[in-house]
């Protein structure tokens, strides 16, 4: 496992920038920010080459990102619109992570009660919400560095926020579509075979990455082709994956994510698919 450094302390304002990592709180609300309207802020992470930092599942080693969200009342932060990642091996390691830079999406819900506060410049300031948030986050090489950041963002209530546009737009290209059949999972010895159904004619055929949500039941570092396999039956797309040789969960349903080789994705298209198979048979 890639040795864990000291944790970096933490720094304040809209960037954080450290030795390997540029950080920055940005936002997205082209209406204003209503009861209703699409309001989203989310970290931006530009890596210095080489580094990452992870995925909802960080694989064999790491821990996710965490945002903390300090909102006024009648606002509230959803959950992390986690793009898709991509695996990184280190040695006989894997991870799932962004390599470059990667946004992390968050929706906020405003809810009718909201009353925004007028802008520090004065009593005649316009109205503006305040968004304050506190983020940690382990980025590696081969060596791990924890690092945090303290970023507040002020947002005008009754303006357009959208210098960030193509980001957010990004961003939400890369999530993955959810499948309107569950799937399944059965566990067969020491694999899994999964069955995905109902995927699109633009996947058909094609060579899938694999992304678990749940950590520790796969090994993480198998090559597809070699260490498992996938084949197609029209619309179902079938997968034998190895368990981990120190599995630490048996879950009953399993989301997992599947994804278009970089190669195959096409601009305006779903490049990945979500799904949350039951989970049936014993777990060694």
């Amino acid at each position: 496992m890639p040795a864990l450094a000291q944790l970096t302390p933490a720094k304040t304002g809209a960037v954080v920038t450290t030795p390997h990592v540029r950080a920055e709180l940005v936002a997205h609300a082209p209406d204003g920010v209503a009861p209703g309207a699409p309001v989203w802020v989310g970290l931006q992470i530009a890596h210095q080459p080489e580094w990452h930092t992870y995925w909802k599942n960080a694989g064999d080693s790491g821990l996710p990102t965490e945002l903390s969200w300090t909102l006024p009342p009648g606002v509230a932060a959803g959950d992390i619109a986690w793009p898709v990642p991509k695996k990184i091996p280190v040695g006989n390691l894997a991870n799932y992570g962004y390599e470059n830079t990667v946004l992390l999406p968050v929706p906020l819900e405003v809810a009718s009660t909201f009353k925004p506060p007028l802008a520090l410049t004065g009593a005649g300031g316009p109205a503006e919400l305040q968004v304050r948030l506190k983020a940690s986050w382990l980025v590696c090489r081969k060596e791990c560095i924890p690092e945090e950041g303290e970023f507040s963002l002020a947002l005008p209530v009754q303006g357009s926020t959208a210098l960030h546009k193509a980001e957010f737009d990004a961003a939400q290209a890369a999530q993955p579509a959810q499948l309107a059949a569950p799937g399944a999972i059965e566990v067969q010895g020491n694999n899994l075979q999964v069955r995905l159904e109902g995927l699109p004619a633009a996947a058909q055929g094609k060579t899938l990455a694999f992304f678990p949500e749940t950590p520790e039941v796969i090994r993480t570092a198998a090559v597809s082709g070699k260490d498992w396999t996938q084949s197609w039956q029209g619309g179902t797309w079938t997968a034998t994956l190895p368990l981990a040789d120190q599995r630490s969960a048996s879950p009953t349903a399993m989301p997992v994510v599947v994804a278009l080789a970089e190669a195959d994705r096409q601009p305006g298209q779903p490049i990945a698919w979500r799904a949350e198979p039951p989970v049936s048979g014993s777990w060694p």
